[in-house]
């Protein structure tokens, strides 16, 4: 098996360094604008003016006071990860014994400034049709707003995004925020899924004003590029590639090992080796 792992370690280098090969020959690579930084304790500015999914002016601080808020930063039109983060993110919640609008808050707001209230509703009406509770519902907000406002805000949280206009995508991490009451950055959680304890927990914890501790970051980011292609395409794609390549190398070492082992005399279903003449 030494040699399945070498082989397994020496593919998946090759693998998840090549985006960056190919990036570092058609010039600077745009991931290396992306982060999402834990800024606990941070308060969000919020008199960032934003619309809501109907169309009416509102303020960010029109969402906070009274309940803790869960946000999530992303684009409605995303064709990557931001619909997989939304429904991460509404599985765990059906899961919490905790009701959106009655316990907390949950807001969306778009990182693109050409999404539209019609985008907003769209996405909100997909979104809530999953969570098991009708009347939760008017718990979940959904934003767009202007450049300044957006830009604000996700400096605010430490979430860093870039822009490629020449496939029209955003780059950006994947992951949700907990917010006290008052504005303040309570917890993070990296990922499109999300455990619905932690979570839980994350809410309960913020209602007090209490801000958690920094977790480990792993982060997924919304696009990578593909040499093959000439475009940029999910991370996940490349890791669900690089494990099933990897599962077929470790399989095909793991019967090349057994077949040599049985090949041996006294090995189960080896053949036996010459008998010794008695004299």
């Amino acid at each position: 098996m030494v040699i399945a792992r070498w082989l397994s370690g020496f593919l998946l280098m090759v693998l998840l360094a090549a985006p960056g090969a190919v990036a570092a020959q058609s010039g600077p690579d745009p991931l290396a604008n992306v982060s999402f930084e834990q800024r606990l304790g941070a308060q969000v500015p919020l008199d960032l003016s934003f619309v809501d999914e109907e169309g009416r002016p509102v303020r960010l601080g029109d969402y906070f006071g009274a309940q803790p808020v869960v946000l999530t930063l992303g684009y409605y039109e995303c064709p990557m990860l931001c619909s997989l983060v939304r429904n991460g993110l509404v599985e765990a919640l059906n899961k919490v014994p905790l009701t959106v609008g009655s316990d907390f808050r949950v807001v969306n707001v778009s990182i693109d400034p050409r999404e539209t209230p019609m985008n907003a509703a769209n996405t909100r009406a997909a979104v809530v049709s999953r969570y098991n509770r009708p009347e939760g519902k008017a718990g979940w907000h959904f934003l767009t707003g202007p450049q300044d406002s957006i830009t604000g805000l996700a400096e605010a949280v430490g979430f860093k995004y870039f822009y490629d206009e020449r496939i029209d995508q955003y780059a950006h991490a994947a992951g949700i925020l907990v917010l006290t009451p008052e504005g303040r950055l309570a917890r993070y959680f990296y990922g499109i899924e999300f455990n619905p304890s932690d979570v839980r927990l994350g809410i309960v914890e913020a209602s007090g004003n209490k801000i958690g501790t920094p977790v480990d970051q792993l982060l997924l980011l919304c696009y990578q590029f593909d040499p093959a292609t000439g475009t940029y395409t999910g991370l996940v794609l490349t890791l669900v590639r690089v494990g099933g390549i990897l599962t077929v190398i470790i399989l095909l070492a793991s019967l090349y090992l057994l077949s040599r082992g049985s090949g041996r005399p006294g090995a189960p279903g080896a053949p036996p080796g010459p008998v010794a003449a008695s004299g």
